[in-house]
């Protein structure tokens, strides 16, 4: 039902060409104009969902690692700031890597 009225706007649609011109690999679909704020709202969506599912949690994570392996002494820390420069380098890197 859906393709059959999706065929009857194709043929009315001066942007389409004639089905018998058409390639097999036609989609209508890409072909409707997309408003650039709605595209631009979608990247939006995805990079604010990306920075809280994924690289605020593993920021997290590799922070929680890095503070242990520096007091178990696998990692040196700095004498004079701690191991406070190994975790801050270590929670800035999945949060750049996001974007």
């Amino acid at each position: 039902m859906a393709s059959a009225s999706a065929r009857g706007n194709q043929d009315k649609d001066p942007n389409f060409p004639p089905p018998s011109k058409q390639s097999l690999l036609f989609c209508p679909k890409s072909k409707l104009h997309i408003h650039r704020a709605e595209i631009s709202k979608i990247m939006r969506e995805c990079q604010e969902e990306s920075f809280w599912k994924r690289a605020l949690p593993f920021s997290l994570v590799s922070m929680l690692v890095t503070q242990g392996l520096v007091y178990q002494g696998y990692l040196a820390a700095n004498s004079r700031f701690g191991s406070l420069p190994k975790v801050a380098r270590t929670a800035s890197l999945p949060v750049r890597n996001a974007k």
